[in-house]
């Protein structure tokens, strides 16, 4: 699995990542199709999007994916899949072992009693919208790509073994963190050995058969992370015969006094919305796409970026983590209707996806803050109870970060007193009003924030932007050119930097141009069926409001 470190030396494990058998099956029902009759005539790769590919560019329905992989020794084994759009079933030798609904998160799925020999694996991946993904909506503003999305990994598991790693830091002046193990297998005087640089603790533990352990640890010394200063610990923990590692960053976030700050410094986040998108590879980006898109926000002066709009990839995470780029990490969503937050099953469903996110994310020192439901009806006050409870969800998991959404009514929304951090989607000078009413906008939305009593929150202009056709020049620099995209966000970035001092934070919208939906009324209004406010277009290439952007926010930084 694509990661910056190992995180298992003990643990058996072996990478599926690679060319898979597969089919195409169509507008079929998962439960009517025999996976042994099953005419596999084509091969894909993984991690990949298939209906990126040529032969299978925009369809939709089920697809079956095969691979055959050596079991070694007798005993309990794990899939580990890092993301499968949207839902899926897994097959081990024919006998079906897990589902999963909804993209973008990590899941598992366990054969307690695997035979040593060769095994055949089956994943059948459906990308239609319909009640099996209830968290996907063909309406939003992105083309939903459909596969084995990201890596696959098969897991050796010894009667004990570690489910969850978790590192907190308690107290930055003694530089002490908290180690939790949760695991499973019941053992008694287990060894359990804490390694974190030259701190060293051994010790033997009962174990019931499900729990965690916890215990404390001081690092004299040890560097904290933070945006100029990106150091990081390595963490091993050994637990009986199994062990997992993750890197980790001493540092404490907080949001008062209208700013987010990282160990007490308050900063102001410089950046962008990033969409997972590529035309040749969908969602699958490739690892030199993720080393670019860092190396291009680092270049642009940034220091943040949003994670639009669902879990970002792991990899990615882990670059960001080193690179010293803030993150806000969100879960997936775009302007749900009011009868899906006012549903149950959403909300469950919705539930169980923000714990897989945060359980991935959680040891990045680089996510600076959750958050849910982009431009959802926070207005709506029958919606509130599905906010409360799903921001309530993030504090439950993760109470040392801040929580947010991004709301595109402002000056109505009723759900602002559930966050830390207030966040609005605008776009003037583009839907509304031109350029020269932006700066009076961006003040009117801050004066009425104050208003409504969030005076001591931070402030983030989370998306504001312009479309801009690739290539696209007149003399008037009307809209969608090059030239009024340039304009209109060099006129936001000087009024933020110059000309007032309650907004603290830009993201803005987008970094890369991307596709967006199929829905006639979303095309009606994308040119070339693509969302063009990015500053590069959909391979990556800048446009002219790359080097007006990165004038200005490297200015900022200095």
């Amino acid at each position: 699995m694509a990661r910056r470190f190992a995180r298992h030396e003990r643990r058996s494990v072996t990478d599926l990542d690679g060319v898979w058998d597969f089919a195409f099956l169509g507008d079929v029902d998962p439960d009517a199709v025999a996976v042994e009759a099953i005419a596999f005539e084509d091969v894909m790769a993984v991690p990949g999007s298939f209906d990126a590919t040529p032969a299978y560019a925009g369809k939709r329905g089920l697809a079956a994916y095969r691979t055959r992989v050596h079991v070694a020794e007798t005993g309990r084994h794990r899939l580990v899949f890092d993301a499968v759009h949207h839902w899926c079933r897994v097959f081990w030798d024919g006998e079906p072992i897990g589902e999963h609904s909804s993209g973008f998160t990590r899941f598992t799925a366990d054969i307690e009693h695997a035979e040593a020999g060769t095994v055949e694996i089956v994943v059948l991946a459906d990308n239609r919208f319909g009640e099996r993904s209830p968290l996907h909506l063909e309406h939003f503003d992105w083309y939903h790509f459909g596969g084995i999305t990201r890596s696959v990994e098969l897991h050796r598991l010894e009667d004990t073994w570690i489910e969850h790693l978790r590192i907190d830091t308690v107290d930055l002046d003694a530089r002490r963190v908290s180690v939790a193990v949760d695991y499973y297998g019941a053992a008694q005087g287990a060894s359990l050995v804490i390694e974190c640089g030259d701190v060293l603790v051994e010790e033997r533990v009962d174990l019931d058969p499900s729990g965690r352990i916890e215990r404390e640890i001081e690092l004299p010394g040890a560097e904290l992370w933070s945006p100029s200063n990106p150091a990081l610990h390595p963490v091993r923990v050994r637990l009986g015969e199994d062990d997992m590692c993750e890197r980790f960053g001493l540092r404490k976030v907080t949001a008062e006094s209208g700013r987010v700050a990282v160990n007490g410094e308050p900063l102001t986040l410089r950046g962008f919305n990033r969409h997972e998108s590529h035309p040749n590879f969908g969602h699958a980006q490739p690892i030199g796409q993720l080393v670019a898109d860092v190396q291009q926000l680092r270049d642009l002066g940034c220091n943040f970026v949003r994670g639009s709009h669902y879990p970002q990839d792991p990899l990615f995470l882990d670059l960001c983590d080193e690179a010293g780029i803030l993150v806000w990490s969100e879960s997936i969503g775009w302007q749900y209707p009011v009868e899906r937050l006012t549903d149950a099953d959403f909300v469950a469903a919705q539930l169980e996806h923000i714990d897989e996110m945060v359980a991935a994310a959680r040891n990045h020192p680089s996510v600076i803050m959750w958050g849910i439901l982009n431009e959802s009806p926070s207005g709506e006050p029958e919606v509130r109870p599905a906010y409360e409870r799903l921001l309530g969800r993030l504090r439950e998991l993760d109470p040392s970060r801040p929580v947010t959404y991004a709301t595109n009514h402002v000056y109505d929304d009723v759900c602002l007193d559930l966050v830390d951090v207030v966040s609005v989607n605008c776009y003037p000078g583009w839907y509304v009003d031109g350029i020269a009413d932006i700066p009076g906008e961006l003040d009117r939305i801050a004066a009425h924030v104050d208003a409504a009593g969030h005076a001591g929150k931070p402030l983030v202009i989370s998306e504001i932007g312009a479309g801009a056709v690739p290539g696209w020049h007149d003399q008037n620099h009307s809209m969608w050119t090059e030239e009024y995209q340039a304009e209109l966000l060099e006129t936001v970035i000087r009024h933020l930097a110059e000309g007032q001092d309650r907004i603290s934070g830009l993201g803005i919208w987008v970094l890369g141009d991307f596709r967006t939906s199929e829905a006639k009324h979303m095309l009606l209004g994308r040119p070339r069926g693509i969302n063009d406010k990015g500053i590069l277009d959909e391979y990556r290439r800048p446009k002219q409001a790359y080097g007006a952007v990165r004038r200005l926010f490297r200015a900022m930084r200095e």
